[in-house]
């Protein structure tokens, strides 16, 4: 009998769009951990809204959203002071032995996005995650 020698597709688990995946909840917590008391109480609260995650196709920009019904909606009471769009902090840190520098950014007094210029789907699967170092933004 002759053995077939074929490679089946490799079946990857959808990515939720609701939920953080454990990495980005590490960067998020480790910013929070690095920035002024007023901001360091207000981020994790802001984390604990986040219902919709758009993950754009090469994972390079992580959008963070609060969602009711169709509209982006954010309690009032979790919002940070400034409105413009800003930058939170930037991330140092290893998945694996692969460095990465992720931006997390702000705008309308919430989080928005986590940024790399290295796809971080790529990254996620390439080892643990180490912070190194977070740089607050201005």
């Amino acid at each position: 009998m002759a053995a077939l020698n074929f490679s089946a597709p490799r079946i990857v688990a959808p990515t939720p769009t609701n939920k953080l995946l454990p990495f980005e909840k590490t960067l998020l917590d480790a910013t929070a951990d690095a920035l002024p008391a007023a901001e360091a109480r207000l981020l994790p609260q802001q984390v604990l809204c986040i219902n919709n995650i758009r993950r754009v196709s090469d994972w390079k920009q992580i959008e963070l959203y609060s969602k009711r019904w169709l509209w982006h909606r954010w309690p009032a009471g979790v919002l940070f002071a400034r409105k413009e769009k800003f930058r939170l902090a930037t991330v140092s840190c290893r998945f694996g032995v692969k460095d990465a520098h992720v931006e997390v950014w702000a705008v309308d007094g919430h989080v928005s996005a986590l940024s790399a210029s290295t796809g971080l789907s790529g990254l996620s699967i390439a080892g643990p995650l180490s912070i190194l170092a977070v740089d607050p933004g201005s």
